[in-house]
């Protein structure tokens, strides 16, 4: 007999009293946002949401195979955990998989690469499916990479599941309205997952900065609207402070403002609201950019980069990321006033142990016009997907394991990370875990972004333009978006032979 009511004990008692209240109650009037059904989670308390699965279901013991990225800091834990260890998190995602393998009747093998290669492990399941072998049953990767290998027809269409709920609030609704097309799904993402949360832009400022320097906390200009580039631009030089050399240091200067040229740069697209693709009433893709809105855009980026009297910081290492690693451990040493980061950098121990106090708002508008705040997720965040050679006959089982994995998640791993450890543990006071509310209400996932290596790389231009100093828009993205159409082309092709072959 299942041991299912023993296990959701055991997992209720992971969960502090009260952790499954709405996120985001508020007496403030929610912040409009131009698409808000993009928002990547409901937020809301769902204590009483439950799947829909049969209780009858009984899979005799079979090994289910997960292949998944387990990248130290970064999705580390995510998936599968070896033991649990008295973390609130980690022994929430250990009882998780213990209760779905109970519940259903089967045996997880989790097989994690840590890799800074997003890329391996999508690379393992394309090569097992061209040879024909069956060797995984599911995957968890980075998007980008994950969702430009489905155009090869290498994941089973989810939507051909029986027990996928896709309605269900432990799905992300923003993310299946995006990579749905006319009726195919090769991935979802949801509670399940926690780069989710972790892989959403956010700014992080000073408190005792800004408490020194007679300006109020960046929470009263959020809620008033006035939190924009042009807000940022003006505040930057008042922090900067040099160590009397006349040259920027890492160490010794505090900075008005510490960000990045290369990735740190991508979640202006969102904030700014620049869209790339949208979906036609027919259901396809199209180019929906504006080049001139984000000619105007850079101009506010440039002057913020450049024109602020040395006092913007950019780490311009570029290679595997380490310069958000830069970022936040400058961030952290109290030599910025404000920094862009990713929600992760606040779980780490620097930013943990940080001597001064410090709060978190979204990103800047681009102007006050502007209707809301809008959040960019690295586009390295998890979606899991299930090869093909998986079969047909498993591949409702393969669908019954994730509903399992989604529902539970949503009663207990959300609150054990976000309400518990993100907002109670980590936020350092009730206006940053509101604020944490609305950047994670506000995430917008763009088509144009996550199948960004399908597309040529169309949004990493505008990097390579805000690196250069020179507002070239206009010019570069001219030629740019005649080879990203025509990669569109190629890609729609691509996804209908794929439902046309269903």
């Amino acid at each position: 007999m299942r041991k299912t009511r023993a296990l959701c004990a055991a997992l209720a008692c992971l969960m502090l009293a009260g952790s499954f209240t709405a996120c985001g109650e508020t007496n403030e009037e929610p912040v409009a946002t131009e698409t808000p059904t993009a928002a990547v989670t409901e937020l809301a308390s769902e204590t009483e949401v439950t799947d829909d699965l049969p209780d009858t279901l009984d899979y005799g013991e079979d090994e289910v195979v997960i292949l998944s990225t387990d990248r130290e800091g970064w999705t580390s834990g995510e998936i599968a955990v070896e033991r649990m260890n008295g973390d609130l998190v980690n022994d929430t995602v250990f009882e998780r998989n213990k209760y779905v393998e109970e519940r259903l009747n089967i045996r997880f093998n989790s097989i994690r690469e840590n890799t800074d290669d997003c890329h391996v492990v999508v690379n393992k399941v394309s090569t097992s499916v061209k040879a024909g072998t069956h060797e995984y049953d599911l995957l968890g990767a980075a998007c980008y990479s994950a969702v430009n290998e489905s155009l090869n027809g290498t994941f089973a269409d989810l939507r051909q599941t029986e027990y996928i709920d896709f309605e269900k609030p432990y799905w992300s609704q923003g993310f299946n309205e995006v990579v749905e097309y006319k009726g195919a799904q090769f991935g979802v993402t949801g509670a399940l997952l926690l780069s989710l949360y972790r892989f959403s832009f956010a700014t992080v400022f000073n408190k005792d900065l800004f408490t020194d320097a007679g300006i109020p906390f960046l929470y009263e200009d959020v809620k008033n609207g006035t939190w924009t580039l042009d807000r940022q631009i003006e505040l930057t030089p008042i922090f900067h402070r040099d160590n009397g050399n006349g040259t920027q240091d890492k160490e010794g200067d505090i900075y008005g403002f510490i960000s990045n040229s290369h990735l740190s740069t991508d979640p202006y697209w969102s904030s700014c609201m620049v869209n790339i693709l949208r979906k036609n009433a027919d259901g396809d893709y199209e180019f929906v950019f504006d080049s001139a809105k984000l000619h105007d855009v850079a101009e506010k980026v440039l002057r913020l980069y450049y024109e602020t009297d040395d006092s913007m910081f950019n780490c311009l290492t570029v290679g595997q990321n380490e310069e958000q690693d830069h970022i936040r451990d400058m961030f952290a040493d109290g030599a910025g006033a404000m920094a862009t980061v990713r929600i992760m950098a606040l779980e780490s121990e620097n930013m943990r142990n940080m001597e001064q106090k410090y709060g978190v708002v979204p990103l800047p508008k681009y102007d006050e016009q502007q209707t809301g705040y809008r959040t960019l997720m690295h586009d390295q965040f998890t979606i899991m997907c299930v090869p093909t050679t998986v079969g047909e006959t498993r591949l409702d089982e393969m669908g019954a394991v994730l509903e399992a994995m989604g529902s539970i998640s949503l009663k207990t791993l959300r609150p054990a990370y976000y309400e518990t450890t993100l907002r109670t543990k980590i936020a350092q006071d009730p206006e940053s875990a509101e604020m944490l509310d609305l950047v994670i209400d506000n995430i917008y996932i763009d088509a144009g972004i996550i199948y960004t290596s399908a597309l040529s790389a169309f949004h990493d231009k505008f990097r390579v333009i805000i690196g250069s100093g020179k507002n070239t828009v206009v010019s570069d993205y001219k030629s740019v978006s005649n080879s990203a159409k025509r990669a569109l082309t190629k890609m729609t092709k691509k996804l209908d032979k794929l439902v046309d072959g269903l």
